[in-house]
């Protein structure tokens, strides 16, 4: 399709948000992950000493005992402090497991939190960081991604990357010999899955978190 200038530009206007949701399908692309993760720099990680939350004030405060710091409350659990369905269904389930020792609740950006190496459609490498880091009463070390789950049957999950991050953590647990799995939520409940990833979570490959949890 030939266009002079004006008739490009015209296209580009009438046209710009079908191709911004094209561009968006393809930087969500799947892709190859295990080559770009052995590539990449490796620090290693600490839980940081102090950490800074975002909180609510709520009508009965309560202990949450098996985060990492002192004086963890409730307070930090709402909607308010920006917590979504999904971390708070989880905090609240590993403070009443036995079988969990501890819990962190990782950063979103910034270099003293744990993050894990991506690449999108067109091959450029991202970080992620995964929400949770606990350790069970088994001495083993489960780290956590949460997501948006199903609602009325249809996906809450607005990650495009979902895919390439679910692919990329899957390379990470194996190389460094890790519990992971992606946890989502239906009707309240909690589901992991760190085999294939799908939104639709009706198959087997999404089993109830209590089930690997207890």
């Amino acid at each position: 399709m030939a266009l002079d200038t004006s008739d490009f530009y015209a296209f580009i206007i009438n046209n710009i948000q079908k191709l911004k949701e094209e561009f968006r399908e393809i930087m969500a692309t799947q892709n190859k992950q295990l080559s770009f993760i052995e590539n990449a720099k490796t620090v290693e990680f600490r839980i940081p000493e102090t950490e800074l939350y975002k909180y609510t004030e709520v009508k009965q405060v309560k202990p949450m005992i098996k985060n990492v710091y002192e004086g963890y409350t409730n307070e930090f659990l709402p909607s308010e402090a920006r917590k979504s369905t999904s971390e708070r269904l989880f905090e609240r389930f590993c403070e009443k497991a036995d079988s969990v020792e501890w819990v962190y609740k990782n950063g979103d950006s910034g270099q003293q939190y744990l993050s894990i190496v991506y690449v999108n459609g067109i091959r450029k490498q991202w970080l992620f960081y995964p929400d949770y880091i606990i350790k069970t009463t088994d001495e083993n070390i489960w780290i956590i991604e949460t997501k948006g789950g199903m609602q009325a049957g249809h996906t809450k999950n607005i990650d495009r990357q979902v895919e390439n991050k679910f692919n990329a953590f899957k390379e990470y647990a194996k190389k460094y010999n890790l519990h992971w799995g992606f946890v989502h939520d239906i009707d309240e409940e909690l589901y992991i899955n760190n085999t294939i990833y799908t939104e639709d979570m009706s198959g087997d490959n999404w089993i109830p978190l209590d089930d690997v949890l207890k």
